[in-house]
């Protein structure tokens, strides 16, 4: 199997919903696994003896050896908090086994607390979106529009926005992102997005033209990958990890289409919403003292298929 497929795999492992963030790196005879959260080891040992009853573990200073089966060997540190799972049989081992120890800790294990006072860690997505906001803050911003629309300022309306595919994403709606002009920061804060929300079973469709203002938008994407790799954490490790990426380009769903409206859209159980606007989700328009058209509805699924979706070609295949 090649690295490219190998990190597909850990992708979809990685989706698996968890009660809070762990990441991991494939260096060819180990996986490592790692976490910023204190209880980490605790709380895999927990899912071990839970899964592997009676499983023996051996414990040296720091180190916690396990072999939960023949030809694997899973050390865990309490120190540095990483899990390194090697052995000749750890590929198939970790395949077959490690989606369903996930599974395990979400149902037994006991949620963990975070480091420090806050409940975000210093390297989380969340802390990098600027997005430590209480429940009632997307309906507090819709509320500001005015009945039938209205014009709002640049940085309302990119709040707006941001809020509101992360409330989607966070219900695990279909989700669906249209704009004639979309930059790499607008791009990467969607890709945040997806990760910060990962587990929920949300879909995301991006329709957009392939070439916007004479650049093509594979070099967009390009650019944005290039972000997704540079940016670090305040530990000056990186905050995405090519599994990450690897997930995020495997579940973001990208369209092409010539058009010149924007809006964003979602829809789950029977209801649905729209958020139109003037303005491109792109800098031109979040960056200065620009002033744009912005309206919200509820409407049907129905609706929003007939008179948004269809209209572009997409939505061919949902509802």
């Amino acid at each position: 199997m090649s690295k490219k497929d190998r990190r597909r795999v850990m992708a979809q492992i990685w989706g698996t919903p968890t009660s809070h963030d762990i990441d991991m790196v494939d260096e060819g005879n180990q996986i490592v696994v790692f976490s910023n959260y204190r209880g980490i080891i605790n709380w895999w040992m927990e899912i071990f003896k839970a899964y592997y009853p009676n499983i023996k573990c051996r414990e040296k200073g720091d180190t916690i050896k396990i072999k939960p089966t023949m030809g694997v060997t899973i050390k865990l540190n309490k120190t540095t908090r990483l899990m390194k799972i090697s052995g000749k049989d750890h590929w198939p081992w970790f395949v077959d086994t490690f989606e369903k120890l996930l599974d395990v800790g979400n149902g037994d294990a006991v949620e963990l607390q975070s480091d420090g006072a806050s409940a975000v860690s210093e390297n989380s997505v969340t802390r990098y979106l600027q997005l430590d906001k209480d429940d009632e803050e997307v309906q507090d911003l819709l509320d500001r529009i005015p009945e039938g629309g209205g014009i709002m300022h640049h940085e309302f309306i990119m709040r707006l926005w941001k809020s509101l595919l992360d409330d989607w994403f966070g219900v695990g709606a279909a989700v669906y992102i249209v704009t004639p002009r979309i930059d790499s920061e607008r791009l990467f804060t969607v890709m945040l997005l997806m990760i910060r929300n990962k587990g929920t079973g949300f879909s995301v469709t991006l329709l957009t033209p392939a070439k916007q203002d004479g650049e093509r938008f594979e070099k967009i994407m390009e650019k944005t990958k290039r972000r997704m790799k540079e940016v670090k954490t305040a530990q000056d490790s990186r905050l995405i990890s090519d599994v990450k990426l690897q997930w995020v380009m495997d579940t973001l769903i990208i369209q092409h289409e010539d058009f010149s409206t924007n809006f964003i859209a979602a829809h789950k159980d029977g209801e649905a919403e729209v958020l139109t606007t003037t303005a491109h989700f792109h800098k031109a328009h979040f960056h200065h003292q620009q002033k744009d058209n912005v309206c919200y509805n509820r409407l049907s699924p129905h609706d929003l298929r007939k008179n948004y979706l269809l209209p572009l070609n997409i939505g061919n295949n949902v509802f």
